[in-house]
């Protein structure tokens, strides 16, 4: 499976300011991805680190497809996965700069059909402190997606998936990770835009930023040049390829597609609210205190904290993604793996970034 794996470990266009590591930390880099690849047996792995003033690597190793054995490329698109979700409320913030909605809106103002719609705000859905149930819980909609991978879904029906189950808790006594609630918030955004959100995110985040490798799939394919991804998030639990499998059951919650040079740019321009005010980041990173929720490890405006990085990971079937910024080093470590395939409880992209973080950052290693 990792035959034909190459390894380039240096800066690509998106860096050219930030030199290599010195070899010793090139070396220690290379070993933890070869410890990880022999874990997890993931196809491949694309990975950028950049700490200016210290080195950058960029890295590409495995196999992009296993059934040809095509190498792995740092160019290639990825399925991104949750990660979609630091855009989707990035616009939202946005919105909220503009006057055209308030973060303390009620959902029951863009929804009536939402249950208890009048107590659940905006905020709520972006912070996860609604109460909604996660329509991806739902095991007969899972099996529905796994028999027919090439459905297409439309957002009101996921969200029906999660409003016909009771709450999890009254709305803002609570926490629990979500997906219906950044499905909700992308109708709503549609609704006062008046524009698809695919438009919103081109006009509002893709077109300033120059993210001209990020988009909104309309279909199941990935634009060119792309990474296979494997699951095992399959009917039976075997493996299969999911590349092809269409995304639109995560719509706003997971459906965008990126690749390793914008997600860099991307993961410090929404950590440092390059888009928006700063009284509207100050919003974004405030952290919710219900558990699970630590003081190491926490969940803002649709951001993660961890252990001092500021970032979201990712996952769709087939495809694993991490994209994080370390304020207090500039530093930033992008992951991108065409596999979801777990090893015992760990994830492969938190599993890799914890190894790189104890060679770069140990004072900052996430749990």
């Amino acid at each position: 499976m990792l035959s034909g794996a190459i390894t380039i470990a240096g800066c690509t266009s998106a860096s050219p300011q930030v030199p290599t590591f010195p070899a010793q930390t090139r070396a220690a880099l290379d070993s933890a991805v070869t410890q990880w690849l022999t874990t997890f047996k993931a196809p491949g792995v694309v990975a950028g680190i950049w700490i200016p003033g210290r080195g950058s690597y960029v890295i590409a190793r495995g196999v992009s497809d296993i059934a040809t054995g095509a190498p792995m490329s740092s160019d290639l698109h990825f399925r991104i996965g949750s990660i979609t979700k630091t855009f989707t409320v990035t616009a939202l913030l946005q919105l909220a700069d503009e006057k055209k909605l308030a973060l303390d809106d009620p959902v029951s103002k863009y929804a009536s059909y939402i249950p208890n719609g009048r107590n659940i705000t905006l905020r709520m859905l972006a912070n996860m402190t609604s109460g909604l149930f996660n329509y991806t819980e739902d095991d007969a909609f899972v099996t529905d997606v796994f028999t027919h991978p090439g459905s297409v879904w439309t957002p009101r029906q996921l969200i029906d998936v999660g409003i016909a189950h009771p709450p999890n808790f009254a709305p803002g006594t609570g926490f629990h990770y979500s997906n219906t609630n950044t499905v909700l918030l992308g109708t709503i955004m549609e609704q006062v835009t008046g524009m698809p959100i695919q438009a919103v995110f081109a006009e509002k985040i893709f077109g300033p930023l120059g993210l001209q490798n990020t988009s909104w799939p309309t279909g199941s394919t990935l634009p060119a040049p792309y990474a296979h991804g494997i699951t095992v998030q399959t009917l039976d639990g075997n493996q299969a390829d999911a590349t092809s499998r269409d995304p639109s059951s995560a719509y706003t919650a997971g459906q965008l597609v990126s690749n390793l040079d914008d997600l860099k740019v991307w993961a410090k321009s929404y950590t440092t609210g390059s888009l928006i005010s700063p009284a509207m980041q100050e919003q974004r990173l405030t952290w919710v205190t219900f558990p699970p929720n630590t003081t190491q490890k926490q969940y803002g405006l649709g951001i993660g904290y961890y252990n001092g990085w500021l970032g979201h990971t990712g996952e769709l079937p087939g495809y694993n993604s991490g994209a994080f910024y370390l304020p207090d080093q500039d530093a930033t470590v992008v992951i991108l793996v065409n596999s979801d395939i777990p090893a015992g409880t760990d994830n492969p992209v938190p599993a890799l970034w914890r190894a790189f973080a104890q060679i770069l950052t140990p004072g900052n290693v996430p749990g």
